[in-house]
């Protein structure tokens, strides 16, 4: 027989503080009880199959919220949600999915998780029905007596308050991808700049000039200044892009993975009255980025 399981299911949307309590919860009753300690991610996220794809667009894509789970040592386990799997009764999901091919034998509940047919699985209806399983559910978390949510980080996002998505996170805000070929014109202006590709649904902050932290695919990082927008000052088509200028740093990485880590919102985007002009707004941009120390997670 394998491993037996301790488990927490959802979407882990942004793996906030509140998803962390509750992924620090299920480590250590695992831990104390010789369980592997698992994460079920519905992927995708549950609404998309409810309201469709994109709706809302999100805050972790699936490799990052694996990448992020795995780092804290539980393991990560893609459930692909389909609307027959949302139609399931929730006692006919927790015998076929979660007992017979996983092992399951305790299961994690945020305050409000319910699923199944009808909504209809949930801590109570759980405990009750499968008395052999060890149920646990933990109250919700709170900062400064405001919910932590996905939504809460969203909407501190969407104003270009980093710092307060932070506070939710527990860690900076990441944008993934790989680096493809945009206007190249920053080589032009001086500040060669690589442009981020992200994943279809992945949710883009205010826009505008912010410091951010790149991390290249060998783990260096370089302190940058990143661009989200149309470009309104250069010529050509203007079309929403992700741009960082990486300060010191000057080589060929197309093709290849780059994260970037918001550290501040620094200015709107803005049309220059011309090219000179702009140049200058990039460099006290730089200047401000390189002197930039607002927070602990700087580096």
């Amino acid at each position: 027989m394998s491993v037996k399981r301790a488990v927490t299911m959802g979407n882990f949307d942004g793996c906030h503080l509140g998803h962390q309590a509750l992924f620090r919860s299920l480590k250590a009753v695992a831990e104390a009880n010789d369980l592997r300690p698992t994460v079920i991610s519905f992927e995708p996220h549950s609404n998309y199959v409810l309201r469709g794809p994109g709706d809302p667009l999100l805050l972790t894509t699936t490799a990052e919220k694996r990448d992020f789970i795995e780092s804290l040592g539980l393991d990560f386990v893609v459930l692909p949600f389909t609307r027959e799997l949302m139609c399931l009764p929730f006692d006919e999901f927790i015998r076929k999915e979660l007992i017979e091919k996983l092992n399951v034998s305790s299961m994690f509940f945020g305050h409000d998780h319910n699923f199944g047919a009808g909504g209809k699985g949930n801590y109570e209806t759980i405990t009750a029905a499968f008395p052999e399983l060890s149920t646990q559910m933990l109250s919700i978390v709170l900062h400064k007596g405001e919910r932590i949510s996905s939504s809460a980080v969203r909407t501190a996002l969407q104003m270009g308050d980093v710092e307060r998505a932070q506070t939710y996170l527990g860690r900076p805000y990441r944008l993934t991808g790989n680096v493809v070929v945009g206007k190249r014109m920053g080589r032009t202006l001086g500040f060669p700049t690589a442009n981020l590709q992200v994943e279809k649904y992945k949710f883009l902050p205010k826009g505008g000039v912010y410091v951010a932290n790149a991390r290249l695919a060998d783990g260096r990082i370089f302190r940058s200044v990143l661009n989200i927008g149309t470009q309104p000052s250069t010529p050509g088509t203007h079309f929403m892009a992700i741009e960082a200028y990486l300060l010191d740093f000057n080589e060929d990485i197309y093709g290849q993975h780059l994260t970037l880590d918001l550290m501040a919102y620094l200015r709107p985007e803005q049309k220059f009255a011309s090219l000179d002009d702009l140049i200058r707004q990039i460099g006290m941009d730089a200047d401000t980025a390189r002197n930039y120390n607002g927070n602990h997670w700087a580096e």
